[in-house]
């Protein structure tokens, strides 16, 4: 293992950036914290917070190792772009499906003819979606487009994500329950401060992933 080498709860909530995991880690009690070659993992009891950096093969990686430690159940929580105008900055979006290039990333984990259908579990998507929900918080959901490519995105008329794609694949063949709860922080390059977002709302993800 390049990251970690020891058993780990069950379930894991990642995110794109440091400073990310950093604030969420203040609404658990920390039981360790594990930085090694850019990642950053904070461990509590029964839940952890991880950084995935940007992109699938960042990504890839640290699912196959939380994983072989033990982890079952996994939820991203990131950020997305859109050039749709009717797509409300600050709403959430949670994928249930992925569209991506033939070509990309995810290549390596099938190659020949076989393309997966790639879907989150659907309890656990549900699960986030009622919660918010019950929190009078906006959020829709449909397909979200995986680009390995931040700036290549300019073409792309969906709701952009970089990872999501990749954690349904890993899930998939690996066995374990996954989902994607996305904020949309970008429109046109225009982003919002969506670290206020991430404050307000991880205790109902939180509790999404824990029952």
């Amino acid at each position: 293992m390049l990251i970690i080498n020891e058993r780990l709860p069950e379930n894991a909530i990642i995110v794109e950036e440091p400073e990310i995991a950093d604030l969420l880690s203040h609404f658990l009690k920390i039981e360790k914290v594990i930085n090694k070659r850019g990642y950053k993992i904070y461990i509590s009891s029964d839940v952890l917070v991880s950084t995935h950096g940007v992109g699938g093969p960042s990504t890839a990686l640290i699912l196959e190792e939380l994983i072989e430690n033990g982890v079952r159940k996994i939820i991203r929580y990131g950020t997305a772009g859109t050039k749709n105008e009717k797509v409300k900055l600050g709403s959430y979006f949670i994928p249930t499906g992925v569209s991506r290039y033939i070509s990309n990333s995810m290549y390596q984990r099938t190659r020949n003819d076989m393309i997966y259908s790639l879907y989150p579990d659907l309890e656990l998507a549900f699960s986030i979606y009622e919660k918010l929900k019950e929190n009078n918080i906006d959020v829709s959901y449909g397909e979200v487009f995986q680009s390995d490519d931040f700036y290549a995105e300019e073409e792309i008329n969906e709701i952009v994500d970089m990872e999501t794609g990749t954690l349904f694949l890993i899930s998939k063949l690996k066995n374990v329950k996954s989902a994607s709860v996305l904020i949309i922080a970008n429109y046109r390059g225009k982003w919002i401060n969506y670290e206020e977002i991430y404050k307000r709302d991880f205790p109902i993800i939180l509790n999404a992933i824990l029952t």
